[in-house]
Formats: structure tokens, sequence, C-alpha cells
């Protein structure tokens, strides 16, 4: 009694195999002309596949050569279950050889009790083609949606910077240069979220020099220096701001990336009109690139 042994595909024996003879390696189907690929494994063929082995063996070969071969071209699998009015597992399971939804040309199928004319077959063949050309339409649509998040490669290379301890987004653009909405876009991050040892991809201008650590720790001085009208309050979920002359819920909004004049409003429950001394509420969880170090209490 013949039987189905391991996985398709494989380089270990599989296919069809009895008590007298093993089924066949991948390279012993190959040698026996057998088709192995991504799409056929043609060692599980009811017909080939024991044909080769028995061949391969030189044991008599008695089995009888059946099953329908379409020379048109390639074929949906399920255009043909519909043909002959057979459930599509009914057909999978018949021929376990093929091994995606797909017939390619020339390959045997089995169980079918239909026969079909030129005319269909080829018709077949052409719905086919024009679902393996929209599957490769769609999939340069969805390459170039990725591709245009990347800066162009002949202008920029990309880089990989290690998270470390203390560090934040805010920091990260601030030592790379990279806007912090670049470097989420480019690493595909819905929040700030990091934690030390993840690598980042941060696109450079090529050519640009790295920014050192002279010059961000200058960055960061004037960062601190621009808040320092802020001090943290005991509620660790908000700062409070003190307003200052010529300030506006605008111009206090800028510093503080993430929030805008209207949450400021509705946060604090007033209207455009502010004064100088007036304290402002600012939540933390709305600073995209909040941390303790970049808005440090007041002295």
């Amino acid at each position: 009694m013949w039987s189905l042994q391991g996985e398709a595909g494989s380089f270990a024996p599989a296919g069809w195999s009895h008590l007298e003879v093993p089924a066949l390696t991948r390279v012993q189907g190959v040698r026996m002309k057998l088709v192995i690929n991504t799409l056929v494994d043609e060692r599980f063929d009811p017909v080939k596949g024991k044909k080769a082995a028995l061949n391969f063996y030189q044991m008599e070969d008695t089995i009888a050569a059946s099953g329908l071969i379409i020379t048109e071209g390639t074929v949906l699998l399920a255009d043909l279950a519909v043909a002959a009015d057979l459930p599509l597992r009914i057909l999978e399971k018949n021929n376990p050889h093929v091994l995606r939804d797909v017939l390619p040309k020339g390959t045997a199928i089995y169980g079918l009790n239909y026969t079909t004319s030129s005319k269909e077959a080829l018709a077949m063949v052409e719905k086919q083609e024009k679902y393996t050309t929209a599957l490769a339409v769609q999939y340069q649509k969805r390459r170039k949606q990725v591709l245009s998040f990347m800066p162009d490669p002949t202008t920029h290379s990309a880089t990989t910077y290690v998270v470390r301890s203390g560090d934040y987004l805010g920091k990260i653009s601030s030592r790379t240069g990279a806007s912090v909405s670049d470097i989420r876009k480019w690493n595909k991050l819905k929040g700030n979220t990091i934690y030390p040892g993840q690598k980042l991809t941060v696109w450079k201008p090529k050519g640009a020099k790295v920014t050192t650590m002279a010059v961000a720790a200058a960055i960061v001085k004037k960062e601190e220096k621009e808040v320092a009208a802020v001090r943290t309050s005991k509620n660790e979920n908000f700062l409070s701001y003190e307003v200052k002359p010529g300030d506006t819920l605008w111009s206090i909004a800028q510093k503080f990336p993430g929030v805008s004049a209207d949450n400021l409003k509705s946060y604090n429950k007033m209207n455009e009109l502010i004064k100088a001394g007036e304290h402002l509420k600012i939540p933390t969880q709305m600073i995209t690139d909040y941390s303790p170090e970049k808005y440090p209490a007041a002295q």
C-alpha cells in the first residue's frame, strides 16, 4: 500500500513510498526528472511520484498514467474546481503535489472527471495571467508606498542609532539632526516609547557631519534655557508654566511639541486672554519629547 511521507519541498525523503520502495530525496527526485519548486513537488504526484520511485529503485512499474494536463499555460486551481463543479478542498486533497493555488503549465491534475476544451483552457490561462498582473501591480504600488517614507538613497544614507539609557526622541533628534516625526516614520513608531539597546534607523544627507557631543550639549542647554520658566508640579502629570510679558497661547504652545493653543485653552478652562505672572497647566502626556531632563524644575 502506498502512503505519503515527509514534507513537500524538503531535501529529506518525501513523497510516495511503500514497504519495498522508500520515498525519494529532493536530489533523487530531480535525477528522475521530477519538478520540485515552490509551486509543485512531483514526488507527491499520485502517478509521477510513484513511477519515479519505482524506476529509481529499478522495480517493475505497474502504475497506469492518468490525469489531466493543461498545456496552454498556468491556470488557477479554483477555476478548474468551478469548471468541474467540484469543491476546491476535494481537488486539493486529490493533488498533494500542487503546493499553491495555481497549476503550472504541464502539471497533471487528478480526480476531475472533466475534460476542458482548448478554448476553455485558454480562457483560464488568460484569467490567471490577469490575476498575476494585478498582484504585480499591487506589489509595486505597496513597494512605492513604503519607499516613499524613506529619503532618496542616492542623496541620503541610513545609519543605525542605538538607544542609550536616558534617551528620548527629542534628544536623539538633537543629536542626529533628524526630526522626531521622521524618526517615528522611519522606524514605524506609533508613540514616543523607546528602550535602551533599541536600534533606530536614521537617514542623513550624504556628506553631512555627525553632530558632535559638544554641539548636542549646546542644543540641549538652549532647550533648557527656553523652558527655564517651567516648573514641575507636585502632580507629575503636568507642568506649570509662568506666563511672561508678550506671551500668547500660540507662542507658549510652540515651546512644547505636541501641545496646541487649543489644548492649553481646553486644559486650563480659559479663553485667549492671558496675563504675565499667570500659571498654565501643561499635561506631560501631550508633550511628544517630554523627559524630566529636558523640562527640569525651575530653580
